[in-house]
């Protein structure tokens, strides 16, 4: 009798282990995105690139005013009178019609003038003061005039000291006056931003006569320029 073994009826293909394929499925979330990493990198470089640009252009305007070094302006006042005086403690109310005359001294650059408060002051003590809604363009080596009207309603409060100064002054009908004036100025040449400076002009020891109590008073001096106060 004969047995037939049925493993040697098996193919080699048959004995050997099959293999199995995976594959991996990405959802759609986390599927990578074609030239993702190319975009994310170029945010970065892109913002480093206009901060350059910035920085780089704001160094050629700084140097550039800087060679330029534009002068300040020269301010003269040029008149003074006061009338409508009232004196009364602590107070010394009057009307106050003052004119400036401002020269651009830059031969290349252009000046506008703004932003511009007229204080007068007896002593340190401010007697009346304005804000000026106005502004003045002057052209290369140009001239304007800058006229100021400070009313009663401008009056401010003075200590007992400078009130009792000014009083015995005028009583003598000679009245020392200080005038500050302060003003934005915006340079400008060409195409380059407009450079501005806050400055401060003092127009100091104005003596102002009276003819009368009640009359009006002139400033004895022909004008006086305002020296630039750092």
């Amino acid at each position: 009798m004969e047995y037939t073994s049925n493993s040697s009826n098996r193919t080699a293909s048959d004995q050997l282990p099959t293999r199995q394929s995976f594959q991996i499925h990405y959802r759609p979330s986390d599927a990578p995105q074609p030239g993702g990493s190319r975009i994310s990198s170029f945010v970065p470089r892109l913002t480093l690139m206009l901060v350059m640009f910035f920085f780089i252009l704001c160094s050629i305007v700084f140097i550039a005013w800087l060679v330029i070094h534009p002068l300040d302006p020269a301010i003269r006042l040029s008149s003074l009178s006061v009338s409508n005086i009232t004196v009364s403690n602590p107070q010394f109310a009057a009307n106050y019609d003052i004119e400036f005359t401002v020269n651009n001294t830059n031969k290349k650059v252009n000046l506008c003038v703004d932003h511009v408060r007229v204080v007068v002051a007896y002593r340190k003590g401010p007697v009346s003061s304005k804000i000026l809604e106005r502004s003045e363009y002057l052209g290369k080596m140009g001239e304007s005039r800058l006229k100021a009207e400070l009313g009663r309603d401008a009056v401010r409060s003075l200590k007992d000291g400078e009130f009792k100064d000014i009083s015995d002054e005028w009583s003598k009908k000679i009245v020392n006056f200080n005038v500050k004036l302060s003003v934005r100025a915006g340079f400008q040449i060409g195409v380059l931003p407009t450079k501005q400076k806050i400055m401060e002009f003092r127009c100091m020891n104005l003596p102002v006569e009276f003819l009368s109590t009640k009359g009006t008073g002139k400033l004895m001096s022909g004008g006086k320029d305002c020296l630039v106060h750092a």
